[in-house]
């Protein structure tokens, strides 16, 4: 008898235990918790992946020539109506990697820079150079004159590769005195036939050989040198090189490694040359051995025509594609597809449009993403929370620790501290600036700048002293679950048209137009059916000057990229600043473009008429309505 009660107590406490752990664990960090371990052994298993794999020296490429080793004929690009198969784009990669190892122009750890379109060439060209392990560095193609000069010249490219669009070519030429006294090679992938300046020349690959390049070509690469540079525009001022390592690029490839297979189709009109169209888009199919097809540019009229003509599995979106694609007129086959639209994956996706678009296109899962391409971190929602970029429950950050969202000053975008020098956290539901902590785990991969470029991206002395944080320059907030939701971004730079426009950089150009000043450029919000902030401009003429709209509106369109360019102007007496000299913008970007509301003199820029025009009553209410062409 003893015996036998012995066993049986064994038994409820074997029951009761587990039991009461889960009712505590439940109890202190919420519901979600046995899904946020599930999470956390997922993410362990790819942790663990990635760090076996790098131990044994494989890289990303190796993974790519193995797809075009084991399945050559997979479809690997479709482009318009071409396809290539992962044996065509390999072999082309490997004959371009050969010319240019023959030039003698660049070395392994060196650098080039791809200015070009969305095109099968711009994924051959990467492959070519990260083969012998050469750094690719992705050029903007909407940049001008001396914004792409700087941009050259900061990555330190030998050499630039352009696509065929001519318009490209014409860019170079205007700053080919420049580049040609840094001693820059410019080379032209595209038609041979066509007849080229002097100053530049073909990528010609015929007569050599398609076969593999030696795998020692590119060992002198190591997993910290930089695979690639990606161009943003950070907080503050001309646009920065993000470092993209070896190591980084092979453990982002990661990151969608649960959601892709093989037998996968990517749809993208995002560019390539952007963190979103490469690292969430790009390599994450190509890793997964899928297929991607490329759109040369987003259409909202073809966009899904596209997707049933690939029979795409994933699409990328963001904000703004999403609200073009609801505002076409309605089509007996919208959401019908002869195969499953499984992933719409990106961001900026906004709460009040996320049903409608899901249901409306049939797509199973809305995976809204949040990160920064210089940053050190990232999160993700695969739970369909409406609204959310991703989720930091209780037991994830009792566990990893590494975001806080602290309050901040927003005219200074600096943290608020407490009277021990600490940052203040914020409350669940209050907006808060999202910093990262850097930790051997989670490092800051930054830009490839000065020393004080990285440092104003750090904050330090956080929770205590001695501790370090990546500054997103982003407010979020988050709820009681955890679930994140991103507010706006912060200091001098401002989204719009799914790009990030920095505000000193359009300050720069329009102080060297003749009569200006000052000039204070912000976002502003529009009406509620677009997303992100269009550009305006407060400007202070010197004494007696006066700016022919027609003239400035051509200085401007030349000099910077549409989507950079002011939609708003203000002519102001004198600039408001700060005491401590800074412009101050809070209250110009409150009181907004409404002539009821501002005093000074408003334009806007009307392409119809190749002008800033007049700013009345009239014109605002055609840019409410949605009439005006923004």
């Amino acid at each position: 008898m003893p015996f036998k009660s012995h066993a049986i107590n064994t038994a409820g406490l074997a029951i009761g235990i587990p039991a009461v752990i889960a009712g505590y664990m439940r109890t202190k960090y919420g519901p979600t918790v046995w899904q946020d371990i599930l999470a956390l052994r997922a993410r362990k298993n790819r942790a663990d992946d990635v760090l076996r794999q790098l131990m044994s020296g494989i890289t990303l490429m190796d993974v790519i020539e193995g797809h075009a080793q084991n399945t050559p004929d997979k479809n690997c690009i479709l482009f318009k109506d071409d396809v290539y198969s992962y044996a065509d784009v390999d072999s082309e990669a490997n004959r371009m990697a050969l010319f240019s190892l023959h030039s003698g122009v660049v070395k392994p750890r060196e650098t080039v820079a791809v200015l070009m379109h969305n095109e099968p060439a711009f994924v051959m060209t990467w492959l070519a150079f990260n083969k012998i392990g050469v750094t690719t560095a992705f050029l903007n193609y909407n940049q001008k004159a001396q914004t792409l000069l700087h941009c050259i010249k900061t990555c330190e490219a030998k050499a630039v590769i352009c696509g065929r669009d001519p318009e490209l070519l014409d860019e170079l030429m205007k700053i080919m005195p420049d580049l040609k006294a840094l001693g820059i090679t410019i080379w032209v992938h595209g038609r041979l036939e066509d007849v080229l300046p002097g100053v530049v020349s073909h990528l010609d690959t015929r007569g050599y050989s398609g076969d593999p390049i030696p795998r020692d070509l590119r060992m002198e690469q190591k997993l910290q040198d930089m695979a690639c540079y990606i161009f943003t525009s950070g907080t503050t001022g001309m646009p920065k090189p993000c470092n993209v390592s070896v190591q980084r690029l092979f453990a982002s490839s990661f990151a969608q490694a649960a959601l892709l297979g093989p037998d996968d189709v990517l749809y993208t009109a995002l560019p390539l040359y952007h963190s979103a169209g490469f690292l969430v888009g790009l390599i994450q199919i190509l890793r997964a051995g899928g297929t991607v097809a490329i759109s040369p540019h987003f259409s909202a009229s073809r966009f899904w025509d596209d997707v049933r003509k690939y029979k795409a599995t994933e699409v990328q979106y963001i904000g703004e594609t999403c609200r073009y694609l609801l505002a076409q007129p309605p089509r007996p086959d919208d959401g019908k597809y002869d195969h499953v639209v499984r992933i719409a994956i990106g961001n900026g996706l906004r709460p009040d449009i996320w049903q409608e678009f899901q249901r409306r296109f049939n797509i199973q899962v809305i995976a809204e993403f949040y990160g920064a391409t210089e940053g050190n971190h990232t999160t993700i929602n695969l739970d369909g929370k409406i609204g959310a970029c991703g989720r930091y429950s209780p037991f994830l950050k009792a566990w990893f620790d590494v975001m806080e969202f602290i309050q901040c000053d927003h005219d200074t975008a600096e943290p608020i501290r407490d009277n021990t020098g600490m940052c203040i956290p914020v409350a669940p539901g209050e907006q808060g600036l999202l910093v990262c902590k850097i930790t051997p785990a989670t490092p800051l991969h930054g830009y490839k700048a000065s020393n004080e470029a990285n440092e104003k991206k750090i904050i330090r002395n956080v929770k205590k002293q001695g501790d370090v944080y990546f500054n997103t320059g982003d407010m979020l907030s988050y709820d009681k679950e955890g679930y994140l939701y991103f507010g706006d971004r912060l200091g001098d730079t401002f989204r719009w048209k799914g790009e990030n426009v920095a505000t000193t950089e359009v300050a720069q150009v329009l102080h060297q137009y003749p009569g200006i000043m000052e000039a204070n450029v912000y976002g502003v919000k529009v009406p509620e059916n677009l997303d992100g902030r269009a550009g305006m401009a407060a400007i202070v003429l010197s004494d007696d000057s006066q700016l022919d709209m027609k003239k400035f509106y051509q200085y401007v369109t030349k000099n910077l990229p549409m989507y950079a360019c002011p939609k708003f102007l203000r002519i102001m007496p004198e600039m408001h600043i700060t005491v401590t000299y800074k412009h101050r913008k809070t209250d110009l970007v409150k009181e907004g473009f409404d002539p009821n509301l501002v005093q000074d003199p408003l334009y806007f820029l009307e392409p119809e008429k190749e002008a800033y025009v007049p700013l009345d009553t009239q014109v605002l209410q055609k840019i409410v309505s949605g009439r005006a062409k923004l």
